[in-house]
């Protein structure tokens, strides 16, 4: 069995994400759309103080790129759909048979055993009817119940029953998203937007098993039976599912050849996708990763927190939603990898009226490399983040001494 080291490990993580080497060329369409594939799904996210996170996922694997082209791979191309994966995510369309049955499970739930829908199967209709007769719709063509009130203060849907409706509707597979207009989802029906995907048969659930187990250990580099799951929100051998284990699964997927089992330094029992073996041989013999860039809280390599803090001893919460005064690091802060390591985080925001990136603080891990180093090797990075969210200067409220002055900087 090959043996690995934590940074061996880490290292191959790092490298099956498509985040080990610094881009050296302009990125083509061709690789974005290659990068989608790899991943199998992308997290979407709304939130908004830089470009949002499905767009960052690209960019820092790619570095500048057009982010229309991620809107033009759902419509018109179809290289993708949006759909539950890890989360609410865009998915490469390939993967879409094996998500038929969740849509299933979804309808049965959500159609037929949710009280709101047996109580409201008259707004759900409607909307069926609105769109196959009159074509892809948003929430915004539906108009509020005339009295204009808000159903109950905790509703996200506000006082539109309509689109819960579009939810359920879209969660069953019913309905697809077509395109997005100003990030707001236009809708129709999946026969319609699918075509011949949505024609093909429901893979049996052994099938689905394998595919999405063996597209998440080739995303992931290296997954231990308990990372499974997380990876596209599986929920294999839980207690309501039932079926295999992840760890039957994989053992399965070994028994195969579709991956190879190896033990990881203080992990234990790990798997690696046969098609990630030479990146395996280029590691060990002492290949590093030379890629500095920042990461969305949702990237695929990071949003397993438990993953990310046994890979990369690297602790990281979102604190969007800690109230201001309980944060430690910021708003909405982005990890550093820095050639395979994670040795902080900034929470930038971008001021797109007046072109300006705003580090509002900078933090770094004790093991983070010579504050002197860092002002040199991390300024491209910071520059490209900038110039991808729009802007023509940097400005750094908060940071360790010398930072703020070697970052600081304007351009047109």
């Amino acid at each position: 069995m090959i043996e690995l080291s934590r940074e061996e490990a880490r290292e191959l993580a790092v490298a099956a994400q498509g985040l080990a080497c610094t881009p050296t060329e302009p990125p083509t369409w061709e690789q974005a759309v290659d990068t989608v594939r790899r991943l199998g799904c992308i997290q979407i996210d709304t939130i908004h103080v830089v470009a949002r996170s499905q767009y960052l996922v690209l960019w820092s694997r790619l570095g500048v790129y057009d982010p229309t082209w991620l809107d033009a791979m759902l419509d018109p191309h179809r290289a993708v759909f949006e759909y539950w994966g890890h989360a609410a995510s865009i998915i490469s369309i390939d993967l879409f048979p094996y998500f038929r049955r969740r849509m299933q499970w979804y309808k049965q739930r959500y159609l037929h055993e949710y009280d709101w829908s047996q109580q409201n199967a008259h707004v759900i209709d409607e909307v069926r009817r609105a769109i196959r007769e009159h074509g892809p719709l948003g929430s915004t063509h539906f108009p509020a119940p005339e009295d204009g009130k808000r159903l109950d203060r905790w509703t996200w849907y506000g006082n539109k029953p309509t689109n819960l409706a579009l939810e359920i509707l879209w969660s069953a597979g019913e309905l697809a998203v077509l395109r997005r207009v100003n990030f707001q989802r236009i809708y129709d029906l999946t026969e319609r937007v699918l075509g011949e995907w949505h024609a093909t048969d429901v893979p049996d659930p052994d099938e689905e098993r394998r595919v999405l187990a063996h597209r998440a250990a080739l995303a992931m580099g290296i997954v231990l039976p308990r990372w499974l799951n997380d990876y596209f929100r599986t929920r294999w051998g839980s207690r309501n599912h039932g079926g295999p284990t992840p760890a039957a699964i994989l053992q399965s997927l070994a028994e195969d050849g579709k991956v190879v089992p190896v033990t990881v330094e203080g992990l234990g029992t790990g798997y690696v996708a046969a098609e990630n073996l030479p990146l395996v041989d280029a590691i060990r013999a002492g290949q590093r990763s030379d890629h500095i860039t920042l990461l969305s809280p949702f990237d695929n390599l990071i949003w397993d927190r438990v993953r990310t803090e046994a890979l990369f001893d690297f602790e990281y919460r979102l604190e969007c939603y800690t109230p201001a005064a309980k944060r430690v690091y910021g708003y909405f802060t982005l990890p550093i990898l820095y050639h395979g390591r994670l040795i902080g985080r900034v929470d930038p925001k971008a001021d797109r009226k007046e072109r300006v990136l705003t580090l509002k603080s900078v933090h770094l891990e004790p093991d983070a490399p010579p504050v002197e180093e860092l002002a040199e090797t991390l300024r491209p990075a910071l520059r490209s983040f900038a110039v991808f969210n729009g802007a023509r200067a940097i400005r750094v409220e908060s940071a360790p001494p010398g930072l703020a002055e070697a970052w600081t900087e304007d351009w047109e």
